[in-house]
């Protein structure tokens, strides 16, 4: 069952819940019992391999990291 990130409209609680695709419509702000609350983007770990950083200044670019 994955996880869903919810904000609720009305008090501005967020909130996580490990909830089926077919009980998302019955979603409850657990502070105030609003269902006005809407699904937010999630990011996700793949598990790959991490990727380097970024070097603090570029040298063959306009990017600083100061």
């Amino acid at each position: 069952m994955p996880i869903f990130e919810y904000k609720c409209r009305d008090c501005g609680n967020k909130f996580d819940l490990l909830i089926s695709n077919s009980d998302k419509k019955n979603v409850r702000c657990p502070e105030c019992s609003s269902t006005k609350v809407e699904q937010q983007l999630s990011l996700f770990n793949t598990g790959g391999k991490p990727i380097s950083p970024a070097p603090f200044n570029c040298d063959t670019c306009s990017i600083s990291g100061g």
